[in-house]
């Protein structure tokens, strides 16, 4: 069976993983900038985007209509026998739910297409994408990858945080005097989601802090599940991503696979502005 993978565009895999799953397939997010819209990683990036917005421009974002995942899996079924949508959850962005509708209006396609609400968004979304990929490609058989991807919807913790407060102020979700208080006290939230939920985990005064209390999760994890498979993302922080790379591995030794993805694209980097750095890591064993 050829099955086609369908995921959003906040998943941001690499050219190289992309050039070597090229049954991976997008539904664009918009960045709307100015009232013109642009799909992010097609029309914008995140240096146009910031540039636009140190300009004083507006700024908002939008996820994809439904119609647009119908061209797409209309297209697709063409060439593949099954789609398997794979989405962030639902708490972060309504894509999943444009996906699930869509694929109820493609006539006959009902049971050829299985849309799921990941529980996890960005770096997490592109673990599952990846392993998925790596399953289909050993010959496992749908039911069990499906069993697979709801085994990790509760295996895959994620943690980023906020180097610039101002972000919080922009998006409302920090008042402009807190933000002037903990920018002066050099506080930064970290900001998690697990089981779906994206809530504040922790505040902290400093960036090695923050690594340190990211790290001690990871250890944990660890000690519990064993090896952990984990990617890092970053918004214009490289340097910061590496570091962050660096003290997992000194920390759990072969007892990590660390991977520095691409930076966060710029529906995602809207929320968490320029410096954030975040990681999310699942189990190498799973059990179905």
């Amino acid at each position: 069976m050829k099955v086609a993978i369908v995921t959003d565009s906040l998943t941001n895999l690499t050219a190289a993983d992309l050039q070597r799953y090229p049954n991976v397939y997008y539904g664009y997010l918009n960045v709307i900038v100015n009232d013109k819209a642009y799909a992010e990683q097609k029309e914008i990036n995140n240096k146009k985007l910031f540039q636009m917005i140190d300009e004083g421009a507006t700024y908002s974002t939008s996820q994809p209509a439904p119609e647009e995942f119908v061209q797409l899996y209309t297209k697709l079924l063409k060439e593949y026998d099954y789609i398997l949508g794979l989405f962030c959850t639902n708490n972060v962005s309504g894509t999943v739910n444009s996906a699930r509708i869509a694929s109820t209006m493609v006539e006959g396609a009902q049971d050829k297409i299985k849309v799921i609400d990941t529980n996890t968004a960005s770096i997490g979304v592109e673990n599952i994408v990846l392993r998925v990929c790596q399953l289909l490609e050993s010959g496992s058989n749908l039911s069990e990858i499906i069993n697979v991807v709801e085994f990790y919807k509760t295996h895959g913790p994620m943690y980023l945080y906020v180097d610039d407060l101002n972000t919080l102020v922009r998006t409302g979700r920090l008042s402009k005097t807190a933000a002037s208080i903990g920018n002066l006290l050099n506080i930064k939230p970290i900001i998690g989601l697990s089981n779906g939920k994206l809530d504040v985990f922790d505040k902290v005064r400093t960036k090695k802090r923050v690594f340190k209390w990211i790290v001690e999760k990871l250890r944990e994890d660890v000690k519990s599940s064993g090896k952990q498979i984990v990617r890092i993302t970053h918004v214009n922080a490289l340097e910061g991503a590496n570091e962050l790379k660096q003290l997992m591995q000194e920390a759990c030794g072969d007892q990590v696979e660390v991977h520095v993805g691409n930076e966060i694209g710029p529906v995602m980097a809207i929320h968490f502005g320029r410096g954030g750095v975040g990681a999310c890591w699942m189990p190498d064993h799973y059990e179905i």
